[in-house]
């Protein structure tokens, strides 16, 4: 008996839970990780990379920082040293620790020494034991102070990312953690600490609102508000950061989030002079009463939502504001009236938020998410917008954590990302079970779904206001040669640097600032510091902080001296000290039959590989004749994107040298026989190759395995996590035939 060809293409369904497995669409996943369909593709999502590494200055790590300033270090004893001491903060951030004794300082260079100057000094600094020791070029005379002046990386959750537009609208980038404020430097690239001389108190779950709002002569502020006690809501004006005073007869005043809205701040559940108030809205005056929040502006004051549950969000929609208490959805419009200038109303009391900042509006589109369920509100009506993942918030996301959900648009994809604290999977090691490891990701575009696991707390958008030049990639900052330029940026269509351009920044549970969808990226790259062979196929790894996880496969390139493990990924099997030391297992073929031999020299890059994931449909064509099916062989049709990796092979004169890996496609294919059944059960497993024709980047092509499996079903899972390819799955034709009963 022949086979039937049963194509499956035109993938626009994306993740899909909504129905048993076998009733789904045919072009449906029930998993869906690090990939997505897009107008009838599958892809691999793009990677992220440090954003203010500085790039136009010295290295660093791209992680929040805060300044100490002159630190004790010790006096002088009549000598020029060598004077040691162990910072009080870990650990430092490169290029920032200054070293001074009366009239003389010395500074380090960012690669573990201090720079000799005329009137400065020589020695050795440790950034992650924080240890040090300067010499200096004259002795130090008895009992004179010396301090050292340092940034260090503090390591807390960025909690807000905010962009304040001044009156020539060069867009200024401002990261908050829970404790701390850094603004970005463009003429650096670096993160600098703006902070006010007091911390602020949140934790993990105060995220900042924030809005741009002028003062009464229209200057520019940024304000920023945290809803904690004891904090109060926060302006910058350009140069410093300063606590808000408004007009405001009872006291202080915070806020959940804040809008400018009609001309007027309004704020949502405050906290008034101690007092907590969860389902307020209190407004401002306007015009030269802005800051004015006393009944003795007109307008001003204040409305209690109707409604027996709190607040929990709230986005601008058109000329509205959306509200939402945790069981219902509230419009609040401008009434034309500046005495009572805005009336509440409520759209439906049976659909609500549990994460104020989960709540986003995009094209006219507002979503807000429950353990209820996602729901999307156009300003008229609600409706639930998770029909194809129906039991996501009851299942995939840790009720316990819910209001650590946030969200944030990439527009550049259409896309929507959701990060939410997951429950039931393996988390990475530096993400706690109270925070979030997952990207809920919707496409507004085609309405579909799909899951990244990049642990992210919070995100934000950036107007790009510098322009990378060739005269700025010299071997100074970081770029000696071709392989380390394409260590760094992997693909001439990643090249972050465009005036005007709009880029989606990513903040980090650790600090990290990341600038997310580099285009044929990896994840994290992070530079070497050094590499020792363990054995034949093993070196144990120092970068700077990663977020690498065992398990993960890491690619590297751009490395000196150990040149043989250049274009080649392997494995972690161990990590030795969290985040920066761990060990790399490559298989024989990669390296060749000699291993590792040469010995680590300096410089390259270690990058994460992105670890696709697609899981196929149920499938059996002929369940309804109470028959089995035999899948016979599957074809593919598929394009390749990005440079292939390299290994070891023989040349015609039977020499080792370096040969293009094939790009591939890991399926494994399950029969199941059983409602139950899941790949945690028995699995065939198969390799497609799908190495471009003639290398051409894009071609497209068909390509075949044979399979001749038998079951009630048969489901399909392909993998790919091969750095640096995108392998782009246009359609998928099985070779199926009815053979047997069910049972």
């Amino acid at each position: 008996m022949t086979y039937t060809p049963f194509l499956i293409a035109n993938f626009a369904t994306g993740f899909d839970k909504e129905l048993q497995p076998w009733l789904l669409p045919n072009d449906a996943f029930t998993q869906l990780t690090d990939g997505y369909v897009y107008r009838g593709v599958v892809n691999k999502r793009d990677g992220y990379n440090g954003y203010a590494i500085g790039e136009d200055s010295t290295y660093c790590e791209s992680r929040m920082v805060h300044k100490v300033t002159a630190e004790a270090y010790g006096t002088g004893d009549g000598s020029a040293g060598p004077y040691t001491h162990t910072a009080a903060n870990l650990p430092l951030r490169r290029g920032t620790t200054t070293i001074t004794a009366g009239a003389q300082s010395a500074t380090d260079n960012s690669n573990g020494v201090f720079v000799t100057t005329p009137a400065g000094g020589t020695g050795t600094i440790n950034y992650t034991t924080g240890q040090m020791s300067v010499t200096f070029n004259a002795a130090v005379a008895g009992a004179v102070p010396i301090t050292v002046t340092y940034s260090y990386h503090q390591g807390l959750p960025v909690m807000g990312v905010m962009s304040f537009y001044p009156k020539n609208n060069v867009r200024e980038l401002l990261v908050v953690d829970t404790k701390y404020v850094n603004k970005y430097d463009p003429a650096t690239d670096r993160l600098i600490d703006v902070s006010p001389a007091s911390a602020y108190n949140g934790d993990n779950s105060d995220f900042w609102g924030w809005v741009n709002y002028a003062a009464a002569n229209s200057d520019p502020r940024l304000l920023f508000c945290n809803r904690v006690n004891g904090d109060v809501i926060q302006q910058w004006n350009g140069t410093t950061v300063t606590a808000y005073a408004p007009t405001f007869a009872v006291g202080t005043l915070n806020a959940r989030q804040m809008f400018n809205f009609s001309g007027r701040l309004v704020l949502f559940q405050t906290w008034e002079n101690g007092v907590f108030y969860p389902k307020r809205i209190r407004i401002s005056g306007t015009g030269a009463n802005c800051d004015v929040f006393d009944l003795t502006a007109t307008g001003a004051g204040l409305i209690d939502i109707d409604d027996n549950t709190q607040f929990f969000g709230a986005i601008q929609n058109r000329n509205d504001l959306l509200v939402f208490t945790e069981g219902s959805t509230w419009v609040l419009k401008f009434s034309g009236n500046d005495v009572a200038p805005f009336q509440l109303q409520r759209i439906d009391n049976s659909r609500g938020s549990s994460a104020a900042f989960s709540v986003i509006s995009y094209l006219n589109r507002t979503m807000a998410a429950s353990p209820r369920g996602l729901i999307l509100c156009d300003g008229y009506q609600v409706e639930r917008m998770d029909a194809n993942i129906p039991r996501f918030s009851f299942d995939d996301i840790n009720s316990k954590y819910f209001n650590r959900c946030f969200s944030a648009f990439l527009d550049e994809d259409r896309d929507v990302y959701m990060m939410y604290p997951s429950v039931n999977v393996e988390r990475p090691i530096l993400v706690n079970e109270n925070a979030s490891d997952e990207i809920l990701v919707t496409n507004f575009e085609e309405d579909n779904f799909c899951v990244y696991q990049i642990p992210l707390s919070c995100m934000g958008n950036f107007i790009e206001t510098i322009a990378k030049q060739w005269q700025d990639l010299t071997a100074v900052q970081g770029f000696p040669d071709w392989n380390a330029l394409a260590a760094k940026y992997n693909n001439w269509n990643a090249f972050p640097f465009t005036v005007g351009a709009p880029i989606s920044i990513g903040g980090g549970h650790k600090g990290e600032i990341w600038s997310l969808n580099n285009t044929q990226g990896q994840d994290n790259p992070q530079p070497i510091r050094g590499i020792t062979i363990v054995s034949k196929y093993v070196i144990q790894v120092t970068t700077d902080w990663n977020n690498y996880e065992l398990g993960d496969s890491i690619f590297f390139d751009g490395v000196g001296g150990m040149t043989e493990i250049n274009r080649r990924q392997g494995v972690i099997k161990s990590i030795s000290t969290a985040y920066n030391v761990f060990t790399v297992e490559f298989i024989q073929k990669s390296i060749g039959e000699d291993g590792i031999v040469n010995a680590y020299t300096s410089g390259g890059m270690a990058s994460r590989c992105i670890p696709l994931i697609a899981t196929s449909k149920k499938l059996n064509p002929w369940i309804n004749s109470d028959k089995k099916v035999r899948c016979g062989w599957m074809y593919f049709y598929v394009s390749v994107l990005g440079t292939p990796l390299l290994h070891k092979g023989p040349d015609e004169d039977g020499n080792e040298i370096d040969i293009a890996d094939n790009a591939i496609i890991n399926v494994s294919v399950l029969v199941g026989n059983n409602e139950e059944s899941d790949f945690s059960a028995t699995q065939f497993n198969y390799e497609v190759n799908c190495t471009n024709i003639n290398e051409e980047i894009g071609k497209k092509k068909w390509v075949k395995i044979w399979i001749n499996q038998v079951g009630q079903f048969l489901q399909f899972q392909m993998k790919n996590n091969q750095a640096s390819t995108n392998v782009q799955i246009h359609a998928m034709m099985c070779g199926f035939q009815p053979l047997g009963r069910l049972v």
